[in-house]
């Protein structure tokens, strides 16, 4: 299993490289091939192939080790058919020396063969593989990252589709051709791959671009293994992505393929007399259908915008100072760790508005659907941002009311949760309409104030606190005496003390409010519904009376 440009499976690792460390002192003593090793296991079982699953150097001190040559040659051939990668004995307190009968049948069968000195513990191979293991697969993990921001840096250039496939043929180590289904159409070669389709595969690929057919296959043309993916919008739209180099693919090539895939698919479902615009349909992508785990890496690059924001003029200073603020904000440090907050704004009622394209969002993951979006037929605004710290969102979100936008920023979430974020936006964004204020989904965030109109709200409080709603100061002190007595808790004392009153007369006036609404304040849910009616209309009725 090489270690090319193309990379390896993370789950295993080859046997030469464990043979090859100096602290193990092994010696091999039958070399079949170079097999891959995906763990190590001490066993003296007699028949330990049955608990394997294949793969696995098998450490043994032999002693089980049949003494017939015919025992040997059975044990041997169910270590192979189960998959085993490779012995390891272990010399001590058993055997002086590897058993000769032992190593013939490893030859005669192809099953390679360690020496483990007295000296070198079973579990110090074992640590060593799981060191090599865990190696590569961080090796895997940062080509992984960096052939992501790579490919999300694509996406954004004047040719997405020939960067996306350049950089999918270098970071898999081959060539890649985008074949659209259209055979008037050229198709996107990078450098390397062949001049034309080979004829062997023009089957395959009428096969995948049929409405019904398969989305992805594989198959050998010359000295390469070829991948083939489909992209688009069948059956017109569709093309096919072929991948192809000698080597297969490994666990994080097979990642970096999927990711690039998606963003083909996402380029050549764009209309083709529009020029492609990667971070609206990334947006989209992220907003409406959830991340999965090849485009939640492209975050990072994308909604940390550091190109400059500046188009937009400053209407509380000159040229593009608030601009270059907003983006400094929006790079404060603060938030939580891979997190994410969804923007959303609308332009203000009265005063004079920037156009949408010049507004300093500080990210290029950007959703401007246009007239027509917002809720009176305007233009909406959606954005995908790093969340920060709460002090940066509140300026930003001052910056843009500046520019003649009130906006809001929903929770902060990982990726895989945007979805529900941009849908708690958009509440917030009804209430902050109605206000006309920019509101910052925090920690402490009442959902109630977001999810509920407040008009409605207002509304249906002083439908469930009927008479106690007027403004006669007899109303004013009852909702007061009903508000301590609920914050209490239903405790008499403490409320009278909140009131300054006798608890006597909390007692009374709480009976009175049973009789005149017709309700049991023994109910857990009508205290709930008063409380809420309370806390309502006082805060949001406009002209609403004081709790007295």
């Amino acid at each position: 299993m090489g270690d090319g440009t193309g990379g390896t499976d993370s789950h295993d690792v080859p046997l030469s490289e464990i043979a090859g460390r100096r602290d193990l002192a092994l010696t091999v003593v039958v070399e079949a091939s170079d097999p891959a090793i995906t763990w190590a296991v001490a066993s003296e079982l007699v028949e330990p192939a049955a608990y394997l699953r294949g793969g696995e150097l098998l450490l043994t001190a032999g002693v089980n080790l049949p003494v017939t040559s015919d025992g040997v040659r059975d044990y041997v051939r169910s270590l192979v058919r189960a998959g085993v990668g490779a012995v390891g004995f272990g010399l001590a307190p058993v055997h002086a020396v590897v058993p000769e009968r032992l190593v013939g049948q490893c030859r005669a069968q192809g099953l390679s063969l360690l020496e483990v000195p007295q000296t070198t513990p079973f579990a110090a191979v074992s640590r060593a593989v799981g060191e090599e293991l865990e190696e590569r697969h961080l090796r895997d993990v940062r080509r992984l990252g960096e052939s992501h921001q790579a490919l999300a840096r694509a996406v954004t250039a004047a040719d997405p589709v020939e960067r996306v496939l350049a950089v999918l043929a270098q970071s898999l180590g081959g060539w890649a051709v985008l074949e659209p289904s259209d055979p008037s159409v050229p198709a996107h070669r990078t450098p390397g791959a062949p001049p034309e389709t080979g004829t062997g595969l023009r089957p395959l690929l009428a096969k995948l671009v049929a409405p019904s057919g398969p989305r992805s296959a594989k198959a050998p043309s010359g000295d390469d293994e070829v991948f083939l993916h489909t992209v688009g919008v069948p059956p017109e739209e569709r093309g096919v992505v072929l991948v192809g180099r000698p080597e297969p693919l490994g666990i994080a090539d097979r990642a970096v393929l999927r990711t690039a895939t998606a963003l083909l698919d996402l380029l050549c479902r764009t209309v083709e007399e529009e020029p492609p615009v990667p971070g609206r349909l990334l947006t989209r992508l992220l907003l409406d259908g959830g991340p999965d785990e090849e485009t939640a890496p492209l975050l990072a690059a994308l909604a940390d915008a550091r190109a400059d924001q500046g188009r937009g003029q400053d209407p509380r200073g000159t040229g593009t100072g608030a601009a270059h603020r907003a983006h400094a904000h929006a790079h404060g440090r603060g938030g939580e760790p891979g997190a994410y907050r969804v923007l959303r704004a609308l332009p203000l009622a009265r005063g004079r508005n920037t156009a949408p394209g010049d507004l300093p969002l500080g990210t290029q993951l950007v959703d401007r659907p246009g007239n027509g979006a917002g809720p009176d037929g305007g233009p909406l605004v959606r954005a995908v941002l790093t969340d920060r710290e709460e002090a940066a969102h509140r300026e930003h979100l001052d910056l843009l009311r500046a520019h003649g936008w009130v906006a809001v920023f929903g929770p902060a979430v990982p990726p895989q949760e945007l979805p529900e974020s941009d849908r708690k936006a958009a509440s917030l964004l009804a209430r902050a309409r109605v206000v006309g204020a920019p509101m910052l989904w925090a920690r402490d965030t009442d959902p109630f104030e977001a999810l509920v109109d407040p008009a409605e709200a207002h509304g249906l409080s002083r439908d469930l606190l009927g008479p106690l709603a007027g403004e006669t100061k007899a109303a004013r002190t009852l909702r007061a005496t009903l508000h301590a007595w609920l914050a209490r808790h239903g405790n008499w004392d403490r409320a009278a003390a909140d009131l300054g009153v006798h608890r006597n007369s909390v007692r009374y006036r709480i009976g009175r409010i049973e009789r005149e609404l017709g309700a049991d304040l023994a109910d857990a849910e009508q205290r709930m519904r008063l409380w809420f009616a309370l806390t309502r209309y006082v805060q949001e009725g406009p002209g609403a009376p004081g709790t007295g």
